[in-house]
């Protein structure tokens, strides 16, 4: 029984020494052009912020990305996979901090980008 709680615990311990935060993450919108209709089957120019401190803070990591949006007007990208524009997702400290994200939307998809 010793052996077998020694064994645990070791495998623990090391699982937890090689864990790490993820490089990318998953994130889902859905798009509207300013007359509040579904953007659809269209694509859209997307800049994401990572801000620290508050929603207001300053900008830990910036990115962009172009994706489509489906029939039902929904954007799906991964955080960390886009067109770095300022920053670099690997070295932030997630647990220093508070952090934000902030999306920007140019339903016409180009860089217009307006807050969303």
């Amino acid at each position: 029984m010793k052996r077998i709680f020694t064994l645990t615990l070791t495998m623990l311990v090391t699982w937890a020494i090689f864990a790490q935060a993820p490089q990318k993450f998953s994130y889902q919108a859905v798009v509207r052009d300013a007359s509040d209709a579904l953007v659809k089957n269209t694509s859209v120019g997307m800049k994401v912020s990572i801000l620290q401190g508050s929603a207001t803070g300053s900008a830990a990591y910036i990115e962009t990305h172009i994706p489509t949006t489906n029939a039902n007007g929904l954007v799906s990208i991964e955080i960390g996979g886009g067109t770095v524009v300022n920053g670099n997702i690997s070295t932030i400290n997630w647990g220093s901090d508070k952090f934000y994200i902030k999306t920007e939307i140019d339903p016409a998809g180009g860089t217009n980008y307006t807050i969303t």
